[in-house]
């Protein structure tokens, strides 16, 4: 019983603070441009703390490296259709805006770091390929409710974001919140998602990193 009652709870938090992409509240008609891009976004942006993530060559790769810069974080599998879908579209992206500030970051956790090196060698990406590291950030695949999904979870288990399926794309804005997701290949080539990212963008220019602090919004799956 006091494992449901966790449940519950879990989801409760995690609806409240807007980082379960599925129950975002946002609602959506037909003719919206969300739809079309299938890119939502949050009323506000939501600060998360730092995630952590190795090259397959064993260099450490932190988010908050990437403060001042409008990031992508971009979660995938070799194996993925719709990952395949959606590729082009973001090394497109990262070649037009890239210079602008641009980053993405193509985070694998199901792939061998062979897997993922031959990938590169063959593909040559033009923006960093991730798995997950020794420092105990990784994917964690649970049940809700009969609904099974994933968190990116950090060292003490805490989920900080969920990645229902691949691809998740977490677009974070320059002060290290996150502002909008897509579930399934976004349209990044769309009028939609392209002013999305140079509002963003244009913004980052005077960026004020301040002291963002997400880590009273992560919830523990202990």
């Amino acid at each position: 019983m006091q494992q449901s009652v966790n449940i519950l709870a879990f989801i409760a938090v995690l609806v409240t603070i807007g980082l379960i992409p599925g129950f975002s509240g946002t609602t959506c008609s037909a003719a919206d441009p969300t739809t079309t891009a299938n890119i939502s976004t949050y009323p506000k942006p939501h600060p998360i703390s730092d995630l952590a993530f190795r090259t397959p060559s064993g260099q450490t790769v932190s988010l908050k490296d990437y403060r001042g810069k409008v990031v992508i974080l971009h979660f995938w599998s070799i194996n993925c259709p719709a990952c395949r879908l959606e590729e082009p579209l973001l090394e497109q992206l990262k070649k037009s805006m890239g210079q602008n500030g641009l980053e993405i970051l193509a985070v694998n956790f199901v792939d061998s770091p062979q897997a993922l090196t031959n990938y590169i060698a063959s593909r040559q990406p033009p923006f960093p390929v991730l798995l997950k590291g020794n420092n105990g950030f990784d994917l964690r695949v649970v049940n809700m409710g009969g609904k099974t999904t994933a968190f990116v979870v950090n060292p003490a288990q805490e989920a900080i974001l969920e990645v229902p399926g691949f691809p998740t794309n977490y677009i974070v804005d320059c002060r290290g919140g996150v502002v909008g997701y897509s579930v399934g290949p976004a349209k990044w080539d769309s009028s939609y998602a392209t002013s999305l990212l140079q509002r963003l963008l244009t913004e980052s220019k005077t960026c004020e990193l301040g002291n963002v602090d997400g880590s009273g919004r992560n919830i523990s799956m202990r």
